[in-house]
């Protein structure tokens, strides 16, 4: 488990993180959302030991960030927001190089660099340099380098950010094969991304988090109304006046044959369940009007 226990940090009179009070379990994704400077960034570079906080404790499996920096930086593997490779190396010399660095056994490491190798598709760049590779090809190649060491915790800062849409897919898919077994924290930028491959959500602004949650949690407590549109057989004045009556429900917008309702819970809709329906589909907000609730567009 990692724990953020009253963290701060300051830079200068800058507070970008103010009372942080976080427990990650074990083998969860949780993802870190929030604005542009909000101290996402700052978060998960604490809790990789780049940082050291002004005060408050960190602790991964019971041990003291502060205390067992070596033991804890052992079992993290991090990929920066814009990964620095050497250019000189070729892909496998390069994590053949951050293996030894992080203990993995000689006998070991072959083997270990070519599952990597091909976990992210590039083992047909092995024998190449470093230099010569696009900026996808580079990503990968650091995810590559922050899994040599088979890290129980995994943090991801901005892992698709100025990808094309191809390689973003696949890195996606890479994080969804990681998930077995491992505690992943991705920070990013994209309320989608979040969704699709996070258990729980920290939505941070201006240094604290202003919740934590899985995302169905998160939008029960914030979104108030259900939004759902129901496609009816027969649009007669009875069903249409049983709504209109129902302090419940409210008509957004009425088609030919549809209804555009809105309504807190879905057996609110039960006058419309009792219809013949062509379709049904729900059209609650997404993550992203989470954020908005609790972040505002006082941002933009």
């Amino acid at each position: 488990m990692i724990e953020f226990v009253d963290v701060s940090k300051f830079f200068g009179d800058h507070k970008a993180l103010d009372h942080a009070n976080i427990k990650i379990e074990d083998g969860i994704t949780i993802g870190i959302v929030g604005p542009n400077g909000a101290g996402k960034t700052t978060l998960i570079r604490l809790l990789c030991g780049i940082l050291k906080p002004t005060s408050g404790q960190i602790l991964v499996d019971g041990l003291d960030l502060q205390k067992h920096p070596t033991e804890i930086k052992k079992i993290i593997g991090y990929l920066p927001e814009e990964p620095n490779l050497y250019e000189r190396p070729k892909a496998g010399e390069l994590l053949e190089y951050f293996g030894l660095l992080y203990g993995v056994p000689r006998d070991q490491i072959e083997k270990r660099v070519d599952e990597l190798l091909k976990l992210v598709g590039l083992s047909d760049r092995k024998d190449w340099r470093v230099s010569s590779f696009s900026k996808g090809m580079r990503q990968r190649l650091a995810i590559s380098r922050a899994l040599i060491h088979d890290p129980k915790i995994i943090v991801f800062d901005e892992p698709t950010m100025g990808l094309d849409p191809l390689t973003s897919r696949r890195i996606r898919d890479f994080i969804k094969k990681l998930k077995k077994n491992r505690t992943i924290i991705l920070c990013t930028h994209y309320m989608y991304e979040a969704e699709q491959l996070c258990d729980k959500i920290a939505i941070i602004d201006k240094g604290t988090i202003k919740a934590f949650d899985t995302i169905e949690n998160l939008k029960n407590a914030y979104i108030k109304e259900k939004t759902f549109k129901v496609g009816l057989k027969n649009m007669n004045k009875g069903i249409l006046e049983k709504i209109s009556n129902d302090h419940k429900l409210k008509i957004l917008e009425k088609g030919e044959n549809y209804l555009l309702v809105k309504a807190k819970e879905y057996k609110d809709l039960k006058y419309i369940l009792q219809e013949e329906i062509i379709y049904f589909e729900d059209l609650t907000p997404s993550l992203e009007e989470v954020f908005i609730e609790l972040v505002g567009e006082k941002n933009d």
